[in-house]
């Protein structure tokens, strides 16, 4: 959920629940202010009857029995509500009066005054007060909400600007970014921080780069004169076979140095993602190409091909390392399957499918995709190329699989 998003939906929250209390507490305010100015009318209106009945005695009123004047305190007031039927236009109304019972002692007796005063107007007058409130404080929330809305979006349109050029930064292409001002002063330290931290990853990458190639070229020149000399060796004269032995040794380690320095690199060319040319790929014509490669180690094995194509283009992505990812799973296919086993290769809009023939795993699936985790003891298998695959497809945001059902490998690629 973004910023402007969630402060929004907390106001409103936070709105509604001081709008409803705010109501309610003025509502029930209102109504206790013109009860208490209710009750004291009655009680005016009740020192009047009593004045009248102490001066102008006697007056024509009931007087209390003796039954209800023993009952009662004298000289006591009782509030309430209660409500009474009015005939208006032909049909009876109940209308809510306050009242007011007083007991009073006058010229030696006990009298019942009652007073009473309708509620309707005061009711309606409390009605018409609230809703006039309510609508007051509803348009001031929403006045500060409307404000507070454009205050904030404007605020945060550099943020949004920035974040789409952070989504777009690439240490390959080695510039320094430029980002929005603004005046909040929190988002310009933000600025300045991202605009020091994004240099020094272009500083690093750098530095990264050009180590990985330099130490990478200066490996690959100390190997091939090894390489060479243990070849002249080989073909000296006066050599016994024991001595022959350890040359090819030396030859052969050299031989796989060489092209363990090689993977290593091209590893790390991926991770800095400094393959950038892409470009549409025809899924099927690729794999057709590598199987042609791998053609004479697949009639080697006499391992029985069956493909299963839909006709299919993936986005943009580079070929060389997609080439690099069919070969690596056609080579993990034929070197881990029986002699006359079966390779079935699937492919559609969404993902391919590499099926093979083969043992157990003794390894899980997910170790599979790591660096020098092999399944075999093979001496020139370096445990690197489904790590390379899995690189791959890391970058270019694709899901790879392993499941083995069946007595089948199953390798599949999800795009």
């Amino acid at each position: 959920m973004r910023l402007i998003q969630k402060s929004k939906q907390t106001y409103i929250i936070y709105s509604i629940i001081i709008f409803i209390v705010s109501s309610i507490v003025i509502f029930f305010t209102l109504k206790n202010v013109f009860t208490e100015k209710q009750d004291e009318r009655l009680n005016f209106h009740k020192e009047l009857i009593a004045k009248k009945i102490k001066y102008d005695y006697p007056l024509p009123i009931f007087e209390v029995d003796d039954f209800e004047s023993k009952t009662h305190i004298k000289d006591t007031l009782y509030y309430k509500d209660t409500t009474f039927l009015h005939i208006v236009n032909g049909v009876e109304v109940r209308e809510r009066y306050r009242q007011l019972t007083s007991y009073e002692t006058l010229h030696g007796k006990t009298y019942k005054i009652i007073t009473r005063d309708s509620q309707v107007k005061n009711e309606d007058f409390i009605l018409v007060i609230t809703i006039s409130v309510a609508i007051v404080i509803f348009l001031l929330i929403l006045t500060i909400f409307l404000a507070n809305t454009i205050v904030l979006k404007n605020a945060l349109h550099p943020f949004y600007e920035n974040l789409e050029i952070l989504k777009n930064f690439s240490v390959e292409n080695n510039q320094p970014i430029f980002l929005q001002e603004s005046e909040i002063d929190e988002f310009q330290e933000l600025n300045s921080s991202l605009i020091k931290l994004t240099n020094k990853i272009n500083s690093d990458f750098n530095n990264l780069k050009e180590f990985t190639e330099n130490a990478s070229h200066e490996m690959q020149t100390p190997l091939a004169i090894m390489q060479s000399k243990s070849e002249l060796l080989m073909q000296s004269e006066g050599l016994n076979s024991s001595q022959k032995k350890q040359i090819k040794s030396i030859y052969l380690a050299t031989q796989r140095l060489s092209k363990l320095n090689k993977t290593l690199l091209l590893l790390s060319k991926i991770e800095n993602q400094q393959f950038s040319e892409k470009e549409d790929i025809s899924i099927n014509k690729t794999i057709d190409r590598q199987l042609e490669i791998f053609e004479d180690f697949i009639d080697n094995k006499k391992i029985k091909i069956t493909k299963k194509y839909t006709e299919n283009v993936i986005k943009p992505t580079n070929s060389m390392l997609f080439d690099m990812v069919i070969s690596n799973l056609i080579s993990n296919a034929i070197k881990h399957n029986f002699k006359g086993g079966n390779i079935n290769i699937t492919t559609s809009n969404d993902f391919i499918t590499f099926s093979n023939s083969g043992e157990a795993l003794k390894l899980s699936s997910k170790s599979l995709f790591e660096r020098f985790k092999k399944e075999s003891n093979s001496s020139d298998s370096f445990g690197l190329g489904l790590a390379i695959v899995k690189k791959v497809c890391n970058l270019n945001d694709w899901k790879i699989e392993h499941n083995y059902i069946e007595n089948q490998h199953n390798f599949s690629i999800y795009f």
